[in-house]
């Protein structure tokens, strides 16, 4: 009898240690199925995250930010819990500096093969040890011509006091002083202290024309006729004059405009990278690449993917911005101690 009073307690004990070992096991399997996405709006349909999801088992929390200094913010936050986001070309740099971005382990996308050789190897991260290409094009003008009579082939429209009230510009610095810059000449990455300021002064002497700055919802502004003069980024412009060609148009300036790439890059931080390289090569599966750009409209670096794209997207000039036009565009850089300048530069013009 002693001898099994002493087993009893030591066999539950036993039987206890296992359940809780289960316990925690399978909270950690549990959390293990969740991706948490930060990215742009509108860039990932809900049908490629229950796709994945269905395949996987791996419920995507999507969450959505305006501009890459408001992604850079929250990473440099050091108490941000997301598992892949979505920088572009400079931002890319700047986080990689910063130590903010995990390597990426190609091994395990080995759907990696599929995208375009072109959009590899860029300035902003050589070897593509930290981003993967996702979606590139073009910040121009949507002009809803039933308003805006004369053609537009420059910025110079978005300075004309005529136009007071039906201009939208980009919520995003980098973005309004590229226009200021192109229009005196200068590259989109000018450095120059007293350079920036003249921009500043250029936009500041503009910001009573604007009716709001927007970088969410600018294709619905130009499709409601709430701006007649919208500054945004291709895709999303291309979809509304896609549905009617007769009222609204897409140009890029001929004093030049941005070029952008948009990347996916996992934090170094990532509780969940397994799951964040599952979704690399899930959406760069050709198929799944082609099902996104027919629901998003961006042109993709997915190459493989074109097959499963319509001719008549593939070939909307809007979407897939032709070489001749690319001529005049210049990625965004890394400005080093020069993006300070541009931020506060920015926040007063934006504080009056």
């Amino acid at each position: 009898m002693p001898g099994m009073r002493r087993t009893l307690p030591m066999n539950l004990l036993f039987a206890a240690c296992l359940l809780i070992a289960a316990l925690f096991t399978g909270c950690k399997k549990a959390d293990d199925k969740v991706l948490n996405l930060y990215t742009w709006s509108d860039y990932f349909p809900k049908s490629v995250l229950d796709g994945f999801t269905k395949k996987t088992g791996i419920k995507v929390n999507l969450t959505t930010y305006s501009t890459n200094e408001e992604l850079e913010a929250k990473l440099g936050s050091g108490v941000s819990d997301y598992d892949l986001v979505v920088p572009s070309d400079y931002a890319v740099r700047l986080l990689i500096l910063d130590k903010r971005l995990m390597p990426i382990d190609r091994k395990k996308i080995p759907n990696f093969s599929n995208l375009d050789p072109r959009q590899l190897g860029l300035a902003y991260d050589k070897d593509n040890q930290f981003s993967i290409p996702y979606f590139w094009g073009t910040t121009g003008l949507g002009v809803n011509k039933s308003v805006i009579k004369e053609p537009v082939d420059s910025w110079a429209v978005v300075f004309d006091p005529k136009n007071a009230g039906k201009i939208s510009m980009l919520k995003d610095a980098r973005e309004n002083f590229a226009v200021a810059l192109k229009m005196m000449g200068k590259s989109v990455n000018e450095t120059d202290p007293a350079v920036l300021q003249k921009a500043a002064d250029l936009l500041a002497g503009q910001t009573p024309l604007v009716k709001m700055y927007d970088s969410d919802s600018f294709d619905a502004t130009l499709r409601t006729g709430e701006a007649a003069l919208v500054q945004g980024f291709n895709g999303q412009v291309a979809k509304v004059v896609a549905e009617n060609r007769e009222k609204f148009y897409y140009v890029v300036p001929k004093e030049g405009a941005t070029l952008w790439v948009d990347n996916l890059a996992i934090p170094a931080n990532s509780k969940h990278s397994d799951a964040a390289h599952a979704f690399l090569n899930y959406i760069l599966d050709a198929q799944v690449g082609g099902e996104i750009v027919t629901a998003i409209g961006y042109a993709s670096a997915n190459q493989a993917a074109r097959k499963f794209i319509s001719a008549e997207i593939l070939n909307d000039p809007n979407v897939y911005t032709p070489d001749d036009v690319l001529k005049r565009c210049e990625l965004m850089e890394d400005l080093g101690q020069s993006a300070p300048v541009i931020d506060k530069l920015w926040t007063k013009l934006r504080a009056k």
